[in-house]
């Protein structure tokens, strides 16, 4: 596990280290380039909110206390350690965190994680004899043995405050990556019990003593003396052969004797609490954007969580007839981890304000018209200007979306057109040279031609009757060897249609 989750960091820090390979002579060249940022990373405010659901595999080693020290003067005995079978876990967290710095790549998060959590707690093996007292006050020897494994389905309730830092890049404009790591609070640890279980009560009696004063005394031999008085299924079976032995313990366990065969818990649910806990949770996922502010993270979940209680000094699984203790009971430490997978979302509010955001520029204030003079001046007439076409190319620097003044005429030109036809639908293209990847120049053109239908929008063109399309470097009106050609190539060109 560790080894999957140390590939996933690499593996993310690579990619990240590619995707940011930005260099200023060209629109793109491996090894030279500043760092670029997408909208997640720096775009938005740092405030986040996270919604998870996970859902894995629950492991759980145990300590419990001496399951057969409260019985006194115990022999004979042969009583397994409980242990927990491999359960299911699911959880639902709500987190809100904050991305700080100028790239927004770390931060910090907290908020509540509740889990549901189901597992099987199993004693394989439970035979006792020890000394006890029955209800007349006499001294016997008291013989317990379950028929197979005690088991007890746990259903586990906890509620927990997540501390934690948080990492997260964006690769490309749809695929990032994001990490969770941090202290899990536990604050409410809450365990219910189902126990499916039955025993056999027997007994053995030895007496001491004269005719009319005789002593009912506990035997702690290995085998008992051929003279005590055996309460027990083999000895009635090898007696009475055919007799009916359940009519037989039903009879003395009514006159009062501890004994029965295959009774079951008159109370076999409950309820046992843990003190509270810190753990720690590490959560590494890959973000899909949706939009530019709401990603899905699917990724890994690993929480590991230790519990403790105080040993129960008087402790026992069972004594009287149709009595039940849970074996949670005796539990003294418990730890508990969850290896499993994670869905979730986050959202990012607001846009920021800072210079680190990519903004649309603003067209120049036009100069005031001057005041007129006094005296009327002959000037010459100028010959008109031809008109402009929406058709010439919008240019833009190396790795730049940013309009520049010069395009400001063919803008202005294009929203004219459009007001005075209102069934037209404008395509806008976006265009950039050869140097780079296929994919870098995929979402660069497409962020050039966004800034054109940015700026046509605020102008009063409708979002709808406007498309934009990134064409990479495909389509050059130039050559890609000279810097020249290569300024030509990184355009944008409006097409008008209907």
């Amino acid at each position: 596990m560790k080894k999957v989750l140390l590939l996933l960091i690499i593996a993310g820090a690579a990619l990240q280290a590619q995707a940011q390979n930005i260099a200023p002579e060209h629109d793109f060249v491996p090894g030279k380039q500043p760092r670029k940022t997408y909208g997640a990373d720096a775009s938005f405010t740092g405030w986040v909110i996270d919604l998870n659901a996970t859902g894995g595999f629950l492991m759980q080693d145990i300590a419990s206390g001496n399951q057969v020290a409260k019985y006194k003067d115990a022999v004979n005995s042969n009583v397994s350690e409980p242990k927990f079978e491999t359960g299911m876990s699911r959880g639902l967290d709500l987190q809100v965190g904050y991305f700080f710095g100028k790239r927004r790549h770390f931060g910090i998060g907290t908020g509540v994680y509740g889990m549901y959590q189901q597992a099987d707690l199993e004693m394989d093996r439970f035979h006792v004899e020890y000394k006890s007292t029955d209800n007349f006050g006499n001294t016997f020897r008291q013989l317990i043995t379950s028929n197979g494994k005690v088991r007890e389905s746990i259903k586990t309730y906890s509620l927990n405050i997540p501390l934690l830092l948080k990492y997260r890049t964006r690769f490309s404009e749809k695929i990032g990556f994001t990490v969770d790591a941090g202290l899990l609070i536990n604050v409410m640890e809450k365990n219910d019990y189902d126990a499916d279980a039955n025993f056999n009560y027997e007994a053995i009696y030895k007496y001491t003593g004269t005719q009319g004063n005789v002593t009912p005394v506990y035997d702690n031999a290995v085998v008992p003396d051929a003279g005590d008085l055996v309460i027990t299924k083999s000895r009635y079976a090898a007696d009475h052969g055919t007799g009916n032995i359940q009519n037989y313990f039903n009879t003395l366990h009514n006159d009062g004797y501890n004994v029965g065969l295959g009774v079951r818990p008159g109370s076999n649910k409950g309820s046992v609490s843990y003190d509270p806990s810190i753990g720690f949770l590490l959560r590494p996922a890959v973000s899909f954007y949706l939009r530019d502010n709401v990603s899905l993270n699917l990724g890994l979940v690993y929480s590991y969580q230790e519990f403790s209680s105080k040993e129960n000094a008087g402790y026992m699984l069972t004594n009287k007839t149709g009595t039940y203790n849970s074996m949670l009971n005796n539990v003294t430490k418990t730890q508990s981890s969850v290896l499993g997978v994670s869905i979730g979302f986050r959202y990012s509010f607001n846009k920021c304000k800072h210079s680190c955001c990519e903004k649309e520029p603003m067209p120049a204030e036009e100069p005031e018209d001057e005041a007129p003079v006094a005296s009327p001046v002959v000037v010459p007439e100028e010959p008109v200007a031809p008109p402009v076409s929406i058709t010439a190319p919008i240019l833009f620097d190396v790795n730049k979306a940013e309009i520049k003044s010069e395009a400001y005429p063919v803008l202005e030109q294009a929203v004219k057109e459009m007001a005075e036809d209102e069934k037209a639908m404008l395509t806008i293209n976006g265009y950039t040279d050869n140097t780079g990847s296929n994919w870098y120049n995929k979402l660069l053109s497409k962020r050039r031609a966004v800034a054109v239908k940015n700026y046509l929008s605020k102008k009063g063109v409708k979002q709808h009757a406007m498309k934009t399309v990134g064409h990479g470097k495909k389509n050059p009106v130039a050559t890609n060897s000279t810097p020249e050609g290569r300024a030509q190539n990184r355009r944008v060109i409006l097409e008008k249609g209907k």
